[in-house]
């Protein structure tokens, strides 16, 4: 498998889709910070709504994730998108929305921050799939429950038949 074919692989729109909506919800909310000035009332309320918002895409991220994909399978793809939508949000946003470049210290604050949101957010995405029983285990577990009640009850299935 060449690098091309494995980079344009038919699940990974969805997984470029999901980074470009993490990484455009916190350039929004740099430049509406910037526009409403940082350290104001305002500006705290949009670094909010851009963390519900990028906290809000993860979820989305993990919801789509446990439907389509098997649980080992999630882990990989998900925590990717998470690390590189965070280094992209933390170092190459600011440059882009022109707000002020964060230091070092800035950078290894914003990180761990941005990248356990997402992290977490994710996983709230596949509990809430897990919980409804819709993920792969979910409908692996009411097939085989259906197949052995057929199985069980042979009379029940011809008397449904009649």
């Amino acid at each position: 498998m060449t690098l091309l074919s494995r980079l344009l692989m038919p699940h990974w729109p969805s997984i470029y889709g999901f980074a470009l909506g993490l990484i455009a919800a916190n350039l929004g909310g740099r430049i509406a910070s910037n526009v409403w000035g940082e350290g104001t009332a305002i500006g705290d309320l949009v670094g909010v709504y851009t963390f519900g918002a990028m906290a809000a895409v993860a979820v989305t991220a993990g919801i789509w994730w446990g439907v389509r994909r098997r649980r080992q399978e999630i882990t990989g793809e998900l925590l990717v998108i998470f690390l590189i939508a965070t280094l992209f949000a933390v170092l190459v946003n600011p440059l882009i929305a022109r707000v002020d470049y964060p230091d070092l210290q800035g950078v290894f604050s914003q990180v761990p921050i941005y990248f356990a949101l997402l992290a977490v957010s994710g996983w709230v995405g596949y509990l809430i799939v897990t919980a409804l029983g819709v993920d792969h285990y979910g409908r692996e577990l009411k097939a085989t429950k259906l197949a052995f009640e057929r199985k069980a009850n042979p009379a029940k299935k011809a008397a449904a038949k009649a």
